[in-house]
């Protein structure tokens, strides 16, 4: 009896799962065919950072949790946008199916949660294809982290609503596990999002419930729901530990309020709403180049038009309870958080300890997107529950078209308007899809609400539907990820390509691909690089670890400021190839600003023989720079002759006179910059460039410099960037422009290997190896080392440093007692990603180095006793070695993934102990229930 009484349970659970597979199986079709015009051509959903940042991490092992490709040694685990321990990508047979399925999570979750407050099929479907399709979604579809930490906030939602009737088990343990997904997604700023909206919400049905039924079962939601949570993040504790430790140590552990208003909404931009279109969206849509606030990928919030009549249905007609008013809440404070400084909510946010460290408030969209999903199908189950008396019917349709009045105001009245002005034929621009679209969907709309209000049917529903699939459509089915680069395709490469990669990736050295950011994507690209196996000393991505970026000088696009092979960072970096010209070219930034140290801080511009200059005219701009005032000098030009002799006196280029901040024409920066607007030489979307003539003393032209040397100092925190050098002829008055005055090699590189499809790239002859022995430790200063990285003199005295030779500690280290005399042998026995294991020999006690990036987790042994790991040259790894002949073995174990896996197993065994109990408890009850009716 109790087997039959399990199975027939079994079965009833079957059949309840089935319509939901159903649905799962029908939003998996939909996306397919929506995203069929990539698909079926074989190319990736992954346009921008989707290509180069996503798809190459989607390559790596699951399990990898040091990745020795990029940035000379990277801590994958630290990465949480790496999704390395994120279930759905070990369950996605390919990099588009992972994709696809974050819509179908998000549809499928937004449906469940819709019909548990609703109890409408039809508004649950309605907000399903809302949120899914919404602009945040499909702009976001290049940033997998972001549409996948999105996707579960619904299902959180869902989990969250069902705690005040459900006295069960599932709900925690389901909601718990959308916490973790939605963690596990992999972007910490959109999960902490949805973490509050879903924390929010809660309170709130807390209130319900102590309102409704009393102060007992109100504490048992309470309970319950911290439950929920608590598992959730202790689900998500393997990711989450590593990422705050890496989050400290990299360079975004500080953000100023101008860099934390990045990506915001102004009161113009929140035309989207209604004009997803208006100022563009991509070159090779028929809506052209986006030209508004920067940028739309950030700001693209649109759900809509029928969306919001419907959710104004909701507030007219909706009276099962006052639930929607939650959600009316959150679509006003979702909105006034997208608006950064720009809102009165923007600097309490800012001066919160972990939201406020975080840019782009246009991503508090999806909590708008969300709550407007919701009102949706409040508005849907409205209309569909009761019958509209004709004055009822009037009053709906004059808020409809009220809402679309305002709308259209919003762009028609302002004289500034993109539709305002005159296409490049002449005509007005409301006569193109950028107006007349978004002006037929609100009447089609408009008309639609009609048709809703005064005829109940499913093909009315199937038609507000379809009408919302194509007004979404109407920019997600036109952004960017319908026009990918041809290079994004998974072509067979060809042959000579192959060769070169395996020629590079056999050479047990690393790649230093100059201008990164400009490179096409090829193999040589960070972080595509990983793909082939190639090693890198640079990298693409936010979480660039503060010391590599201090010592080095990378930046977050993977750019190096040394193009010099001779320099002794080259050596410790372990770099054998040089990929592009080694040479600087405009634009060049100079000094050290914006969070990391941008060396060099020098450049030459060659002068063409004979040219005698009247006037500089120098292009440039400035970063991080609001606080510098008027008249600071920002850079030095000095003229030299044929013997570097410094001819007259250095000419300046001072802030407010010839440079300003490049943002000045930003709303959210304006106001708070302290210098002038200089003349601008060019203005681009967001991006301004500035003039700066400088008058060249008449004796100095005569004496025929052969060279401009323009350098920085102090910039006070402001990266000064160089974008082009001109002279204008005495006498002529010709504008001429000036190049880059190229730094001879030295014979340090070989001959310049061309293979098309590919960055040019050389052997640098000076490789000798990854690992190496010293006999000699000394202490420096941060500063020193930097120098001795890149010029190879350092301290008061300008010491010499050879990093085969001195291995240079930070001060404070203390310096082990070194007694070698000859150089050490140092042998790789074996080395994979995170682990090398060496063979070393030495007549006395000796540090063996390993260029691989330091980092405070890696273990060290030698002949299997624990010894501590050395930050060598400020950037890689030393181990002190006794005389004889050793094997030291190094080991990446990080301790803060260790603890978060005793945390997730800990949460396992919780959630399988509510399980069981739950399960025991149902079972104890069918058998008293049985025993009652057996007494009867």
């Amino acid at each position: 009896m109790q087997q039959n009484e399990i199975a027939g349970l079994w079965r009833r659970r079957a059949m309840a799962a089935m319509p939901w597979l159903g649905l799962g199986v029908f939003f998996l079709l939909f996306y397919l065919l929506y995203f069929s015009p990539t698909l079926l051509q074989g190319r990736y959903l992954a346009p921008g950072d989707g290509e180069v940042y996503y798809l190459p991490f989607f390559d790596l092992p699951i399990g990898q949790i040091w990745n020795s490709s990029i940035l000379s040694g990277y801590s994958v685990i630290s990465d949480i946008q790496s999704q390395m321990l994120y279930p759905l990508r070990w369950l996605s047979p390919s990099f588009n199916a992972l994709v696809v399925y974050a819509y179908v999570v998000s549809a499928m979750g937004m449906f469940g949660l819709a019909l548990k407050l609703t109890g409408s099929r039809m508004g649950a479907m309605m907000a399903a294809l809302v949120v899914s399709g919404s602009g945040f979604m499909v702009g976001h579809l290049g940033h997998l982290s972001i549409i996948h930490a999105a996707a579960w906030i619904p299902a959180m939602l869902w989990a969250v609503a069902s705690l005040r009737h459900a006295r069960s088990e599932w709900p925690v343990i389901l909601g718990a596990v959308a916490v973790a997904m939605s963690v596990y997604g992999g972007h910490p700023q959109v999960s902490i999002i949805g973490l509050l909206l879903a924390g929010c919400y809660g309170l709130s049905e807390i209130g319900v419930v102590a309102r409704r039924y009393g102060a007992k079962r109100c504490w048992g939601v309470f309970w319950r729901l911290s439950a929920l949570f608590a598992l959730g993040l202790m689900l998500a504790g393997p990711v989450l530990l590593p990422l705050a430790k890496a989050s400290s140590d990299g360079v975004r552990t500080s953000w100023s309020i101008l860099d934390f208003n990045t990506f915001s909404h102004t009161l113009g931009a929140l035309r989207l709403l209604a004009f997803p279109n208006l100022y563009g969206a991509y070159p090779l849509g028929p809506f052209g180049s986006y030209t508004g606030p920067w940028n739309i990928t950030e700001l693209a919030i649109y759900a809509g038009i029928l969306p919001w009549f419907l959710a104004a249905t909701a507030f007219l007609a909706w009276r099962r309870d006052r639930s929607h008013w939650f959600w009316g809440a959150a679509v006003l404070l979702g909105i006034l958080l997208c608006m950064g400084t720009d809102g009165p909510l923007g600097g309490f946010v800012y001066e919160l300890p972990v939201l406020g460290k975080f840019r782009a408030q246009g991503r508090f969209g999806i909590v708008v997107i969300i709550a407007l999903g919701v009102l949706s199908a409040y508005g849907m189950s409205a209309l569909w529950r009761a019958s509209w008396s004709r004055a009822r019917m009037l009053r709906l349709l004059a808020v409809c078209i009220g809402l679309a009045v305002l709308a259209v105001s919003t762009v028609a009245l302002d004289p500034d308007s993109p539709l305002n002005r005159r296409g490049e034929d002449g005509s007005a621009l409301w006569m193109h899809p950028h107006g007349w679209a978004p002006l037929l969907l609100i009447v089609l709309s408009i008309v639609v609400m009609a048709l809703l209000a005064w005829k109940r049917s499913r093909s009315m529903a199937l038609l507000a539907m379809a009408l919302v699939v194509v007004d979404l459509g109407s920019f997600g089915w036109l952004y960017e990820w319908r026009y990918p680069s041809a290079t994004s395709t998974d072509q067979a490469m060809p042959r000579q390509v192959s060769k070169a990669i395996a020629e590079i990736a056999r050479g047990q050295g690393r790649l230093l691909p100059l201008g990164a950011a400009k490179m096409g994507m090829e193999p040589l690209r960070p972080n595509i690089n990983m793909r082939h196996g190639i090693d890198s000393v640079v990298g693409y991505g936010p979480l660039l670890p503060a010391r590599y970026a201090t010592y080095a000088g990378v930046d977050t696009t993977g750019g190096f400021p040394v193009d010099d092979p001779s320099a002794p960072i080259m050596d410790v970096l372990g770099v054998r190839w040089i990929a592009g010209t080694p040479q600087k070219a405009f634009p060049q930034p100079l000094g050290r600003g914006c969070g990391v140290s941008v060396a060099p801080n020098r450049l030459r511009v060659k002068v063409p023989a004979g040219l005698k200059i009247d006037t500089l005219r120098v292009v440039s701009h400035m970063n991080c720079s609001v606080g510098i005032g008027n008249g600071r000098t920002m850079a030095q030009l000095k003229l030299l002759d044929a013997q570097e002799r410094v001819i007259g006196e250095a000419l300046t280029i001072d802030a407010g006179e010839e440079i300003a901040e490049e943002a000045y024409d930003r709303d959210d920066v304006r106001s708070a910059i302290q210098h002038r607007r200089p003349t601008v030489a060019q203005s681009k979307p967001a991006s301004l460039w500035f003039l700066g003539e400088l008058q060249v003393d008449a004796e100095v032209a005569e004496q025929a410099p052969t060279r401009i040397e323009m350098s920085v100092a102090d910039t006070g925190g402001a990266l000064v960037t160089i974008d082009s050098v001109a002279a204008i002829e005495r006498g002529t008055g010709r504008v001429q422009a000036l190049a880059v005055d190229p730094e001879p090699s030295g014979g340090m590189l070989g001959p310049k290997r061309h293979v098309a499809g590919m960055t040019p790239f050389s052997e640098r002859l000076k490789f000798r190896g990854l690992t190496w022995g010293v006999c000699k430790a000394a202490q420096a200063s941060k500063d020193d080392v930097v120098a001795a990285l890149m010029s190879g003199a350092y301290g008061g005295q300008n010491l010499a440093f050879d990093p085969f030779a001195t291995v240079l500690l930070a001060d404070g280290e203390a310096v082990p007692a070194l007694s070698c005399t000859a150089p050490p042998h140092v042998e790789v026995i074996k080395r994979r990603h995170g682990a090398w294991k060496l063979r070393v020999k030495g007549n006395g006690n000796l540090l063996a180095v390993v260029s691989e990036r330091y980092h405070r987790d890696w273990t060290a042994r030698v002949d299997g006793r624990k010894v501590p790991v050395l930050a060598a040259n400020g950037l890689i790894m030393a181990v002190l070695v006794p005389a004889g002949e050793h094997v030291v073995e190094l080991k990446y174990r990080p301790v803060s993934y260790r603890i978060g896996l005793g945390a997730a197993a800990c949460a396992l065994l919780v959630c399988l102990v509510l399980l069981l109990w739950g399960a025991s408890r149902r079972t104890a009850a069918r058998r008293s229930k049985s025993n009652l009716s057996s007494n009867k």
